[in-house]
């Protein structure tokens, strides 16, 4: 057969053993017979420990060097500095985000002294009592550790030390890996979980001949600690959590079509891994929501997106400062347990465009004085807050009329502006024209404080409405209305009568009648960590969903995906005034394009080749040796694929720094490699130089472009020299395509 081409698998002319790898190794086998994915990687002696130190102190200075010298808030820091803040003042906010690397930027705020009282307005001066050169430093000591732990992650994986040393200098060496660690964002916390996670899992991995054993359970529970860090910083850890469970998933399945492992040895491999990969993270997920609402027990601006229950706990709540107790004649607020639909509100400002102009009637999510209703009986009085006490039980008969207005939340025979299958739901009517149609039977569906179910009471009751005479139920959808409606959610009743779904629920938020006295919600409702949980993570998704892309920032601040790869369109970080401190947002362009190369061509055509030849039986591997090499390429390249094709799926803006964590599989990656090049065609005495070539290449490029990572105060003219690409806006206010 002809020898193998450049993208194909050819015989190691290295027999001997180099750094400790030997590349004639047969496949490990454990203990219990099973194969193994990994073979045993060389020891992590004192030569490599030198290294590790070596280039964190180095990592330490490209990340740290200067790191203060713009003395204003840059990029995302008008953001997650706030937010930061937030944690010192222990006021609730929302954000798209869960809240781990945030409570780290509080961390490093509080470390530092601050009090909270600075707003991290964009371009605003840092004043003299905010130490931001601490906050920045401690965020980019995450991102310092990366590089130790993708040397040590490539020799677990059996890298030569060469080339491990190589695929850290690639990390080291990126400029957008750079100055994304030198301000107060959230990139730095993702890349060290996530840089995390890889390493955890080579190393258990890395163990696999030796199963149950201390280091084996303590890689393996280190990773799903990992797998819960990143999750909990951002979203996008969900990707490092799929690339280990389908390796896991591979793993298992391997053990399982072993007839030499026994069942009860399969059910511990099974057992364990459910523990530490499952349960672990999902702990660690729920933990950092319970330190987070811990921690945020005041009143603050994002109250309103919590179900009534939870506003009722936090200290200084107006859901807190209310009577318990509900009458005829009280004003009161509905919400639906629907996330996302808010409060029921009626303004005679939006009316439905057709027919009879009829004044909507939709779910806002903020606290409105258009949100006020009164609850009022059929004997066609008016109920005030001095009537007599006249509670509502289940089954009562009611009317809701709008406090502003004076109209009634009413139905009929009209379809609504979507759903077209239910009916309608406006204000309509007043004190002088009834129908039938404002009137709603209450149906008490749960109590939530100790007192007994069956009367209606603020926050702790749930309940559902029925309208009289269609018998439909009133019904919160997440569908938004158009701009002439200010994008409220639509309201129905729905003839379908589906008392399973969560719109259908609904309770009283906020109520105002002097007749009764403020109640002490403390000891009527209880935290729920699972419920606030689930509930604020959909908030999150739906906040994610309405982050919708401006074409008219699009290749200025905004990328597609498509573009990350080849380094299409960087980004300016801030103000591109002739004498401002600029940073761009701009990679090593021989890192990138290196490893896009590899990633989007080599790979893809190297197993298409191996695959046909494999099929043909006339593969050149060795024994062992294609498992190697899968093994390895699996991980990496994998990683870099969940870390990268998932956002051609997403509807929400992008930035190229969304790339980043692809971009680390990928730099290792490409480390890998250019290792099986050295091995397959170069002689061992090629090994070291090889990686000293690639590695000052990558080093120079650096350095070159070091001026926009650190600061540059003079014009961007000067620097046309950069331009490489004629879409790099680096003088130009527009990209040239």
């Amino acid at each position: 057969m002809p020898s193998p081409s450049f993208v194909a698998g050819a015989p190691d002319t290295h027999a001997e053993d180099r750094d400790g790898i030997d590349p004639n190794r047969k496949e490990a086998r454990s203990v219990d017979g099973s194969a193994q994915a990994f073979l045993e990687p060389a020891e992590f002696d004192n030569a490599d420990r030198v290294f590790s130190l070596a280039l964190t102190a180095l990592c330490m200075f490209t990340r740290l060097y200067q790191i203060g010298r713009r003395s204003s808030v840059s990029w995302d820091e008008t953001h997650f500095g706030k937010f930061g803040a937030y944690y010192i003042n222990r006021t609730f906010y929302h954000d798209v985000h869960p809240p781990l690397a945030k409570m780290l930027v509080g961390l490093s705020e509080y470390l530092s002294g601050h009090n909270g009282t600075f707003g991290y307005k964009s371009g605003e001066e840092y004043p003299g009592y905010v130490n931001y050169t601490f906050q920045r430093s401690f965020v980019a000591m995450m991102g310092v550790m990366i590089v130790p732990f993708a040397y040590r992650t490539c020799r677990f994986l059996g890298f030569d030390r060469a080339f491990a040393l190589l695929a850290a200098l690639f990390v080291l060496f990126d400029n957008a890996l750079c100055v994304m660690s030198r301000f107060i964002l959230l990139d730095q916390p993702l890349l060290c979980f996530t840089s995390m996670s890889l390493l955890g899992y080579s190393a258990f991995a890395a163990q696999s001949a030796h199963p149950f054993s201390r280091k084996w359970w303590r890689w393996l529970a280190f990773t799903g600690l990992s797998l819960g860090l990143v999750t909990s910083s951002k979203w996008v850890g969900l990707f490092a959590v799929a690339l280990v469970g389908l390796s896991t998933i591979e793993d298992l399945l391997m053990l399982f079509s072993d007839r030499t492992v026994t069942s009860m040895a399969q059910a511990k491999h099974w057992a364990s891994r459910a523990v530490c990969l499952i349960a672990v993270p999902i702990t660690v997920y729920l933990v950092s929501f319970k330190l987070h609402f811990e921690l945020l027990n005041e009143r603050g601006t994002g109250d309103f997106k919590m179900p009534s229950s939870f506003q009722a706990l936090q200290w200084n709540s107006v859901v807190s400062l209310q009577p318990h107790d509900v009458a005829f004649g009280s004003h009161i607020t509905v919400r639906s347990h629907l996330p996302g639909f808010g409060l029921i509100h009626t303004n005679t400002s939006f009316r439905f465009p057709d027919g009879d102009e009829q004044i909507v009637a939709a779910g806002v999510a903020g606290k409105q004085k258009y949100n006020w209703w009164q609850i009022v009986s059929l004997n066609q009085t008016w109920e005030n807050t001095t009537s007599p006490v006249s509670h509502i039980k289940d089954g009562d008969l009611v009317r809701l009329a709008h406090v502003g207005t004076r109209h009634y939340l009413r139905t009929g025979a009209d379809r609504p502006y979507y759903m077209g299958w239910d009916r309608r739901v406006f204000a309509g009517g007043n004190e002088t024209e009834l129908s039938a149609w404002d009137i709603w039977r209450i149906q008490i569906a749960d109590e939530e404080s100790p007192k007994e179910k069956g009367q209606l009471y603020t926050v702790t009751t749930t309940f559902r409405l029925y309208n009289s005479i269609s018998g439909c139920l009133l019904q919160a959808t997440q569908t938004r209305l158009p701009a002439w409606a200010r994008r409220m959610s639509e309201l129905v009743c729905t003839d379908s009568n589906t008392t399973r779904s969560e719109g259908t629920l609904w309770n009283i938020e906020q109520v105002r009648d002097k007749r009764f006295e403020r109640a002490d919600f403390g000891q009527l409702v209880k935290r729920r960590l699972l419920r606030d949980t689930v509930w604020i993570n959909r908030e999150m998704a739906r906040s994610n969903s309405h982050l919708v892309a401006d074409h008219d920032r699009y290749k200025q601040i905004e990328s597609d995906p498509w573009s990350w790869p080849f380094l299409i369109y960087p980004m300016r970080l801030v103000s591109w005034a002739d004498d401002s401190i600029k940073y761009y947002e701009i990679g090593n362009p021989v890192l990138w394009w290196a490893s896009a190369f590899f990633c989007c061509l080599v790979y893809p055509v190297q197993m298409f080749y191996w695959l046909v030849r494999w099929q043909r039986q006339c593969s050149s591997w060795r024994p062992g040796e294609f498992r190697e090499f899968w093994d390895i390429s699996k991980l990496l390249w994998g990683g870099w694929a969940l870390h990268y094709l998932p956002f051609f799926l997403m509807g929400r803006v992008t930035y190229i720094h969304h790339y980043l964590p692809a971009l680390y599989f990928g730099l290792l990656f490409l480390a890998f490699e250019i290792q099986c090049l050295v091995r397959w065609y170069l002689p061992r005495s090629a090994v070291w130089p090889a990686a000293a070539v690639a590695a000052a290449v990558a080093g120079c490029t650096f350095v070159l472009f070091s001026p926009l990572t650190f600061g540059w105060d003079k014009p961007a003219r000067d620097l046309a020299y950069l331009r490489w690409l004629p879409t790099w806006n680096l003088y130009e206010d527009h990209n040239s395509l």
